[in-house]
């Protein structure tokens, strides 16, 4: 009988210790997620501020390398490539190192928006923007026959490209 007691209470004490330890172990595994998800938060938010700092960055660059000149008999604004400054504007939200860049690649061989994509490191929306502003100021050709489509420079896009390597030599 002796033997049976020492038994049953040995039984009540792993049982109530395998207790405590479950306890212990979700209070710790709770407490465990809510740090990461905080940790989570903190870096999508300094990923933000880094995108948002990227982007001021390119702007910099931009107006730094952007030589301007203005025409004394109508006073119009036009940078080195003699651009409107409707189409030089919305080459400057892109960054115009980048677009130059671009070019370049294209210059080498007919590339996939994909391609292109991770070469340059930008998003996917990012790099669909910059081809699309490409294509509609002529800078690119755009074959609709392949998905994703392929794009190629223009002699429009070879020019400013030229214009470009000269204006830096």
């Amino acid at each position: 009988m002796l033997v049976e007691i020492e038994t049953v209470l040995m039984v009540v004490i792993a049982y109530v210790i395998g207790l405590l330890s479950i306890t212990f172990f979700n209070k710790y595994k709770a407490s465990a997620s809510q740090t990461v998800a905080q940790y989570e938060s903190r870096f999508k938010e300094y990923e933000d501020m880094l995108v948002d700092m990227r982007v001021k960055l390119d702007t910099l660059e931009l107006r730094g390398s952007d030589v301007s000149q203005v025409s004394q008999e109508t006073g119009d604004v036009s940078d080195a490539n003699h651009k409107p400054k409707a189409v030089r504007r919305s080459l400057e939200q892109e960054g115009r190192g980048l677009v130059d860049y671009v070019l370049k690649l294209l210059a080498e061989e007919p590339k996939t928006s994909r391609q292109i994509e991770t070469v340059i490191g930008r998003s996917r929306e990012h790099t669909a923007r910059l081809m699309k502003k490409l294509f509609e100021l002529g800078y690119v050709t755009r074959d609709t026959k392949t998905k994703p489509y392929t794009y190629a420079i223009t002699d429009a896009g070879k020019t400013m490209l030229s214009q470009v390597a000269s204006a830096t030599n």
